[in-house]
């Protein structure tokens, strides 16, 4: 299936990459399953999205559970990845952030995740590829968790 026929866009989040890039990750197999598919058509998931957020948190989760060399090969296989599109974050975006961190003071969602669920929201797109649950309570399907892929 080639990117023209895709009709699910998928926000890409941090430990999903980090699953991808970590074979020690307890998500690894289930994260490469996904991609693997998604670029056989298996999954009609795309275009997919990110942010340099989600890179930079990437690269520190790597960096301090793997090793330099593999952060650094990280963020180059992403940033390389034409099918990935990266989202700009702008003055105007952050300040959507900070005020939808700023209403679940009842929460524990990271200021990230926050980010991902305002831009996945402005980008009309309804479905993320994580494993963790925040993501449900953000109102955001999470891919393979709640669609049952894999």
């Amino acid at each position: 299936m080639n990117q023209a026929t895709r009709s699910t866009p998928l926000f890409v989040d941090t430990n999903a990459l980090v699953a991808v890039f970590n074979e020690d990750d307890a998500h690894h197999e289930a994260a490469t399953d996904i991609l693997d598919g998604i670029g056989t058509g298996e999954y009609a998931y795309g275009p997919l999205y990110t942010s340099r957020y989600v890179l930079s948190e990437t690269a520190t989760t790597l960096l301090y559970g793997i090793g330099h060399a593999e952060a650094v090969e990280a963020l180059a296989t992403v940033r390389d990845t034409p099918s990935i599109n990266l989202i700009d974050v702008d003055p105007e975006r952050f300040d959507r952030t900070v005020t939808q961190f700023e209403r679940y003071d009842d929460q524990s969602i990271s200021f990230i995740d926050h980010m991902n669920a305002t831009l996945a929201d402005e980008f009309d797109i309804s479905h993320i590829f994580a494993f963790d649950s925040d993501f449900a309570t953000l109102g955001l399907t999470r891919v393979p968790v709640d669609t049952g892929d894999v």
